[in-house]
This record gives structure tokens, sequence and C-alpha cells, in this order.
């Protein structure tokens, strides 16, 4: 929201040069961490005092804009963006907007500490978003006076510098990382006696892990013991084929049914598999109007208040939408009416977050809470008899990404989302079927054992997030989620349990600051050895990130896996993914044997009004990998780094097959830096990629 339109901004200060008149180049320096020459106290309080001036007058329009205000939005003409996030329209941050950032946070920050009222900076904020940024007033108000009050509190109440604010936003654009003073989660040295993982001694040769090895198939595919649920999930082939809106209704294909027996085998071995099912990022829109208008002036388009498409090619389609549009109900009714026809031996279910729509100019407390309470509907509509194990996400809170510290009274008492941990705790019993623990209800995290031995963590990794503004105010261990998640692993390290980690921002994706990420990468290298799987969502591109070792950088012990999105949003393919899991028996390991990932390509549901789901890959058969230990990753990636035919076949699979993302290609640069994202997830351990070329 307001960190969004702080990008939008710093680009017309980079391509204005203007930093020449704070005293600074154009960015370059900055990002390299040298310090500014001079202090831009008095340009700052320059600045404000036109600011006041210019929302004073009775009509401030662009003709009566003071100088230096007037300067920045000059440079409006033929700017350029450069995306490295796809989950939000309005982060667009490019790596040579460090400089910039910095001199517009300097601005923001020194005129709140000057005193200067928050609504009067509000006030400018909404006329240059509007100006710049999006053509609707209602949008802009929505995204400034959403945002103004938690702000202006966390600048008046930290010690937060310019360069903080950029490296927080664009850390992985260049431009530092966001660190304040070292710190440390306690984390319990290994009793020998429960302590069976791979010796930590970076200059012994590690001891394998006890972990059974599940020969490589011809087939690649997994064939799953279905247990006697899977009969009664079968009868869900009875329900009502979704058919869309009713308007212009036309036939639609039927999905093709699998028949259940032909997936019976012995393949591990002959032990039992678990067949879970990975749901994410559906961003459900109760709004989605078919024909709308899909190239609007808002962040999320397809809706009744989107304006009229200027030209055919502009409506929003039936089926969903690769523009700037979410999910519309039947959309999702399709997927989970394939999901129940084509996999009726499902065991259980992840749902990691972000079930709502991206309307993050205008949503509010008791949408978010009916949107959230309409999707555990629909789940358990579709899968009345299964447990379904949810995490939450970025875009459930309002204001959206803000997750404060619920440690500290004075920000819970004035600014605490206990409205939204009471909701998710009552949608989550309601999955589970069994009451939700109360750490979800302090911080939005929670464990329990869904299976003899084994264990599901769920945790609330949003507290990492470099756009929860909070961060500004508390970085060491917000919503204490690190500190309880080595209490609950030491917990179950003790009673011979092992674990799977649930959760929405992936730990090591670029969106979790650096800090926070190392120390979780300190906990993996304690206890990977009972820490079996780890599944997370947010990004909506189908990825992995490889744990490293922390004591013997050089050596992986874990796999963070990223599932793709349900929803199009933005220029992919709707997706879901199953993951195959070690079962039940005696010697069970709980590891992931294999996952598929299957999608429905929306250019051919929206032309023949005929959506078809199939399966993109297996990650056995289609990219060579014998198991999925995290070894086999890593040589994946150095693979892939050899290989440009292997990287071109994962890049499809990362973009979901998507007619509209292929199109845009993979250059070298884009290459690179797909590959370094697979291996340095943790900014605070040795690089693995060269910084040249």
């Amino acid at each position: 929201m307001l960190s969004g339109l702080l990008l939008h901004l710093t680009t017309f200060f980079t391509s204005l040069g203007i930093g020449e008149w704070f005293g600074i180049g154009a960015g370059a320096d900055v990002a390299r961490g040298r310090s500014s020459p001079s202090s831009p106290d008095a340009q700052v309080m320059h600045l404000s005092n036109e600011i006041d001036s210019w929302i004073s007058l009775p009509e401030p329009t662009l003709n009566n804009m003071p100088f230096h205000l007037h300067q920045v939005l000059n440079a409006l003409n033929g700017s350029e963006y450069e995306s490295d996030s796809g989950t939000d329209r309005i982060f667009r941050p490019s790596d040579t907007y460090c400089g910039s950032c910095k001199i517009l946070s300097k601005m923001v920050i020194g005129y709140s500490r000057l005193g200067g009222p928050i609504d009067i900076m509000a006030s400018f904020l909404i006329k240059i978003c509007y100006i710049i940024a999006y053509q609707s007033m209602p949008v802009c108000r929505g995204i400034i006076n959403q945002e103004k009050d938690r702000l202006e509190w966390i600048l008046k109440n930290s010690n937060t510098e310019a360069d903080e604010v950029c490296a927080l936003m664009l850390g992985g654009q260049g431009c530092g990382v966001f660190r304040r003073a070292p710190w440390n989660v306690n984390i319990p040295p290994p009793d020998p006696k429960t302590y069976y993982g791979a010796n930590n001694d970076p200059n012994l040769d590690s001891q394998p892990q006890k972990r059974q090895v599940i020969p490589a198939l011809a087939s690649g595919l997994l064939v799953h013991q279905p247990q006697q649920a899977a009969q009664q999930q079968q009868q869900r082939v009875l329900l009502q084929q979704p058919q869309g809106p009713k308007q212009n209704q036309r036939p639609i294909l039927s999905e093709p049914t699998v028949n259940i027996n032909e997936k019976v085998g012995v393949v591990n071995e002959g032990k039992r598999v678990l067949k879970v099912l990975h749901l994410t990022d559906p961003h459900f829109d109760p709004d989605y109007q078919v024909g709308s208008n899909a190239v609007c002036e808002a962040p999320l388009c397809c809706n009744t208040d989107s304006g009229v498409p200027k030209r055919p090619a502009h409506a929003a389609g039936k089926w969903g939408d690769y523009r700037h549009c979410d999910s519309p109900r039947w959309l999702l009714q399709h997927m989970l009416h394939h999901i129940v026809t084509n996999h009726p031996d499902i065991d259980y279910v992840l749902s990691t977050g972000d079930l709502v729509p991206h309307h993050i100019w205008k949503i509010n407390q008791q949408d978010n809470v009916a949107i959230m309470k309409e999707m555990t509907d629909m789940l358990l509509e579709y899968f009345p008899n299964i447990p379904i194990y949810g995490s939450i996400g970025n875009h459930e809170s309002y204001p959206r990404d803000s997750f404060p510290p619920p440690e500290v009274p004075e920000v819970w008492q004035r600014f605490g989302v206990q409205w939204l941990y009471d909701s998710v705790a009552e949608q989550w019993g309601r999955l589970m079927r069994e009451p939700t623990p109360n750490s979800a209800r302090f911080g939005g995290y929670y464990t329990v054992l869904v299976k003899p031995g084994l264990r599901i963590i769920s945790l609330n990794t949003n507290y990492c997030y470099r756009l929860n503004w909070w961060l500004l105010y508390k970085s060491v261990d917000p919503g204490l989620v690190l500190r309880w998640l080595v209490t609950e692993l030491q917990k179950a390290e003790s009673r011979g349990e092992v674990v799977h980690i649930i959760g929405h921002i992936a730990p090591y994706y670029t969106d979790c600051y650096a800090q926070w990420a190392h120390q979780f990468s300190r906990i993996v290298s304690r206890y990977g050895h009972i820490i079996r799987g780890q599944f997370y969502g947010h990004s909506h591109f189908d990825e992995f990130r490889i744990h490293y070792d922390v004591h013997a950088p050089k050596k992986p012990i874990g796999v963070q896996y990223i599932t793709p999105n349900n929803g199009p949003f933005q220029d992919l393919n709707p997706s879901y993914r199953i993951f195959y899991i070690d079962g039940d028996h005696p010697e069970t390991t709980r590891n992931v044997l294999d996952h598929e990932t299957w999608v429905m390509n929306l250019t051919h549901a929206n032309k023949f009004d005929a959506p078809h789901w199939y399966q993109l890959y297996t990650a056995r058969r289609d990219l060579q990998l014998p198991t999925l230990e995290p070894k086999n990753w890593d040589e994946l990636v150095q693979r892939m780094a050899k290989n440009p035919n292997l990287f071109a076949k994962y890049y499809r699979y990362q973009m979901q097959d998507s007619d509209a993302a292929l199109a845009n290609g993979c250059d070298a640069r884009c290459r690179k830096k797909t590959l370094c994202s697979l291996v340095e997830g943790d900014a605070m351990m040795p690089p693995k990629c060269s910084r040249r070329g």
C-alpha cells in the first residue's frame, strides 16, 4: 500500500536526478552502502513546507504545485518499471531506485518527526497516487488512509532511518540487507539420547540421516494405496458440475474420471503412501464479473466497479483472466470438483492462506472474515470427511500485511488483530474437526498431531514479511514465533515425533527479511533430522528453496516446497499440487516421496468455455530426480545451470505452463536470478552464485 506508493515515487526521484539537490547521487552510491556527503535535514524541511503550502490551497493542482514537488512529477512521462514480485501489482521495485528510495523515505520520516500532521501527508500522497499511479481517487484514498495511523505511530516510536526502510522493501534489488543489531533465538543443544540426525561437525564426513531411500520408478509415478475414506470421497463425484454464471451458459465438457482401482499398487516397497493435497492462494473474489473491465485503474480488476472495457479484448474471461484479476467462485468450484473426481483418495489437505482477493484499497475486517468463512464452507462441501490444516496469509489481515507483535501490550491494545486470529482459529477448528490450540489466538500459529508420530506445525510466517511495517518497530522474533517453534520442535524430538511445517511465506523467499530467515536456518540445522517436509505458498509460482547447514554451508539438509496458486493472478494458470508422503507403516520416515502439479490452461478455458485440468509434471519423472532428498534438489540446480534445455523445462513448470508468462521468455539474467534464488535463500550465509555477470 504505502510501501508500494513509495516505490512509485522513488522512480521519479531517480529519473529526475533530484538526489543531487539533496547532496547525493541518483542512487548508485547509496545502493553500495556509502553515506551521503551532506545532511538532508534542511531539504526535508523545505519539502515539508512545500507539501503544507500546496495541500492547504483550496484546489491543489499541478499548475499551483511548488517547484521541487513539481520536479518530482515532471518525471512521470517515460517512466519504466521492472517488477520483482508478481503477487502485488502496486509493488513495483527496480534495482536502480535505491538512492531515490532513501531520499523519499527521509522526506516522509522527516515530515513526521518535524510534527507535520499525518492528514496533510496523507492528502499529499493521495494526490500523488492519483497523478502517477491510479487514476481513481477512491483507490488512492483507500490505499493511503488505511495505513496512515500505524505508519505515523511506528515512525514516532522507533528510530527507523531511511536506509532501513529501503533495505526492508528493496533488499532484493541491491539496496542492502535489512538488519538491526544481531540477535539469536536460543536453541538447546542436541541430546545424544534423542538426537539421531547427521553429524553437525563440518570437518567430518556427515553420516546419512535415517531416511528411507525410495527406488526410482520407470514411470516416475507413485501409486497411492487408498483408505476406506477414499470410497466415501468418491461419492463426491455425484456433486453437480459447477457451471459458472448463469448468463450465456453453455455446456461444459465433463472431466474424465480416474478409476481408483487403476491407482492401487505396490510402489513404496509394499508400504503405504499418504496422498496430500496442497491448496494455496485462491484469492477468491465474490465480486468477479464476467465481461467487466480487466484493464482498469486499480490493483484488481474484473469487478463491476472496474469500468467499461474500452475494447472487446479487455473484457474479463468467464473462467478468470491473466490480467489483474482474481478467482471467480465457479473457477474454484470447478477445481475442487475435478480434485474429488480424479483424486478421491486424498488423506488430508493443506491450505496455506491468501483466501481473500487483492482488493487492497477497499478491504475491511467484515469482508475478510466473511470470505474466509465462505472458503471454509466451500472446502467442507467438497471434503466433508477429510481433515484440512490451514495457515494464515498476508492478505487476510486488515490493513493488509499488518501483523503487529502481540507480545507488546501498547501496540496490541491499539493496533492488534485479535479479530483475525479469533476468526482463523474458528475456521481452522471447523476444517480440522478438532479444537484449535490456544497459540492460534495469540499469534496465528499452532501445532497438531495428524498421524502417530507425525506432527504438523503451522507457522505465521507473515511476521517476517518485509511489507509488514511493524518490523521497523520490532524486528527481533516478532510474535515470538521462532521461540515457540524451537519449543515445539524440542518437544517433538523428545517424543520421537517427526514434523511437517506449513506456512504462507517461505522463509527463504525474497519477501522474508534476512535476519529472521537466518534464524530459521539455524533452527532447521539443529532440528533438520525430524523436519521431514516444508510446504508454503505466497509467491504464486511453482518453486522450491534448498536449506544448507549453517555449520557446513555446502551441505543440503532440507527443502522448502512452494506450491503455485489456485487462481490466475497474475499471468498464471490456475493450479494445485499433490504430495506423496511415506505412509503408515512401522518403518515410515514421513519423507516427501514425490509431488505432481495440475493446471488448467486459461486461454483454452475461456476460448472454448471448456476448462480442462491436466497433470503438468511430476517431480521425479520430469525433473529426473532419483529421490526428493535435499541432495537431489541441490544436484538438480547444478544440472540446470549446465543444461539450458533442462532449465527451460523447469521454467515452464515454474510458470505453470502459462501462455501469458512464457511469452515473456527468460534471458540469461532471468536464468541466473532464478537459479540463484533456489540456493541462496539465506542472505547471511556464504553466497553460492558469482556476483559477476
